[in-house]
């Protein structure tokens, strides 16, 4: 993304290393704090589902899930196999420290969750822009 950082709202679409498909970032609940009208994040915005839903096919040999998907990939190729199932031992890491959403350091598209699958998931974009 640049050098240049934004504020992480609702809707910013992020990857993982090991997924085929792209996701937004979902918030059920606002914190309060907002950046053009949209709900920033913040570092503890992490759940699976609530938050992060599934990237699609897991490439990672750490994935040990049996469950096999037959879809289309992140360039609309067909892609199979293992179903990504997200597990996160710990918040967002390069949060910003000096921006507080509800308490917690804020979300910038320089931010990564780590998987146990050892999956990185970074931002695409920011969601300030979104429909």
């Amino acid at each position: 993304m640049g050098d240049e950082s934004g504020y992480v709202v609702r809707g910013a679409k992020m990857q993982c290393s090991f997924g085929s498909n792209f996701r937004r970032i979902n918030l059920p609940q606002s914190h309060g704090a907002y950046v053009n009208d949209k709900p920033m994040m913040n570092e503890s915005d992490r759940m699976p589902v609530e938050n992060i839903a599934y990237f699609g096919v897991c490439s990672s040999v750490e994935n040990d899930n049996t469950e096999v998907l037959y879809l289309f990939g992140k360039d609309g190729a067909p892609v199979n196999g293992k179903r990504c199932c997200p597990v996160f031992l710990d918040d967002w890491l390069l949060t910003k420290a000096d921006a507080l959403v509800d308490g917690k350091p804020a979300l910038t598209t320089k931010s990564q969750l780590i998987c146990m699958h050892d999956g990185v998931i970074t931002f695409v974009d920011d969601g300030q822009h979104s429909d």
